[in-house]
């Protein structure tokens, strides 16, 4: 409890005036905030920017090829019309945005971009729980199109169909319900929103942190706070292991219960009652982190710099493969849980030629992975490729694999014929 880093860590975790942090949303809640920050007259502070960044890695997920969108269809034929490079140049001050135009109750599309100036409609079926199914999207697209037929209002309007889902991996792009007319996507490009947001709070507009508090729910993406946060918990979970789970052995559900019944609490039980947050934070750390601690002991020639994790996710730079100059790992390892109670996990080795500046060097780091893997032929062009290794792994199976894949990438890595020694 004299823990330094339990002192930051319950300062930092203070309620302040994120209003995420008090409420978690449903479906619908999703939809409104994301039509108020499409919207370019809210007072978000970010005008049409964060409506281009959905617009420019529709245009960049549709030109990579790897969409499935058949040219046939309305929404791979907006594209062609809108490459990034038009995207960038152009105003969408007038777009506003709707939740319901007229459909059946039964046929709710969650979101409605319309440009009135532009001329186009954007359909947002968003999935923050549970995936698209191809007789909904179908359902949905037939329905606008029979009623956009019927509106003289409508019928010069673009209709682009866009799947946004936070499980979206882009190599499964194809096989996605309705991939032909339907473009799918994930929220990465939520990313350059909130860092764009960041600098608006830091600039004085109090609004934009909503943006943030969002944009570091549905992403990757972390804040400053939020990676300190991880940082400190992380910290606490390896400096004391024993005491970190006797604190975390009540129920979260059942503290109250246990206050009210006991006849004399303890420090540790105020302690919870009086820090929910702090507590859940540890909660959310425990998993990774154990997976960090577990890694390091089976593999200690990885130095801990090597591996970087969150909550819910862990990424492991191979053996051979680090960048001394401070870059991008160009290849890792990729963790996530797989199961709700985060007992079982997903392995993913990743490409990421974003690591290099040289479009060449690019190229010969996936002919080096096709070696490891020959899926790493395909999709080319993408800038991160993931390949997944196995899923609903134990955390023995995992660390084997893992072992396996850090042996087999140190053969082809760019040290691995200099005098280091190879990994153990």
């Amino acid at each position: 409890m004299a823990d330094q880093d339990l002192i930051s860590l319950c300062e930092l975790q203070r309620t302040g005036d994120e209003i995420l942090d008090v409420i978690s949303l449903h479906e619908n809640q999703h939809s409104d905030i994301l039509g108020w920050m499409f919207d370019p007259r809210e007072g978000h502070g970010q005008g049409d920017q964060i409506l281009r960044d959905l617009l420019m890695a529709a245009s960049m997920r549709a030109a990579g090829g790897e969409s499935g969108l058949d040219n046939r269809y309305n929404t791979a034929k907006f594209f062609k019309e809108w490459p990034p490079s038009r995207i960038r140049i152009s105003s969408f001050g007038a777009a506003f945005y709707a939740r319901e135009l007229g459909m059946q109750p039964s046929e709710r599309v969650d979101l409605f971009i319309i440009d009135p100036q532009n001329k186009f409609i954007l359909l947002i079926e968003n999935k923050s729980r549970r995936g698209h199914t191809a007789a909904q999207l179908n359902r949905y697209r037939e329905s606008f199109t029979a009623l956009a037929a019927k509106s003289s209002h409508l019928s010069d309007y673009a209709q682009v169909y866009i799947a946004l889902d936070r499980d979206f991996y882009a190599e499964d792009s194809k096989l996605r319900p309705c991939a032909g007319s339907w473009l799918h996507l994930g929220y990465e490009w939520l990313k350059t929103s909130a860092d764009r947001a960041l600098v608006h709070v830091e600039r004085g507009n109090a609004a934009a942190r909503l943006v943030v508090s969002y944009c570091n729910r549905q992403s990757d993406w972390q804040s400053p706070e939020t990676k300190r946060c991880n940082e400190l918990a992380a910290a606490l979970h390896w400096k004391h292991p024993v005491a970190i789970k006797e604190l975390l052995k009540p129920s979260s559900q059942r503290i109250e219960k246990n206050w009210l019944h006991a006849q004399n609490p303890g420090n540790t039980l105020m302690f919870m009652l009086q820090n929910k947050d702090v507590i859940q934070t540890l909660r959310d750390t425990r998993g990774m982190t154990s997976v960090k601690t577990a890694i390091h002991k089976r593999l200690p020639t990885i130095p801990l710099s090597s591996v970087e994790h969150a909550r819910v996710w862990l990424n492991l730079c191979p053996s051979g493969w680090e960048q001394t100059d401070g870059n991008l790992w160009p290849v890792y390892m990729c963790v996530r849980f797989s199961n709700s109670d985060q007992t079982r996990f997903t392995l993913w080795l990743v490409r990421n030629a974003a690591a290099y500046v040289d479009v060449q060097d690019a190229k010969a780091l996936q002919q080096q992975l096709v070696q490891i893997d020959a899926r790493f032929s395909s999709f080319g062009d993408s800038q991160l490729r993931r390949v997944p290794i196995a899923t609903g792994l134990s955390l023995v199976e995992l660390l084997k694999r893992i072992e396996e894949q850090n042996t087999r990438l140190w053969s082809i890595s760019p040290l691995s014929h200099s005098t280091m020694r190879a990994p153990a």
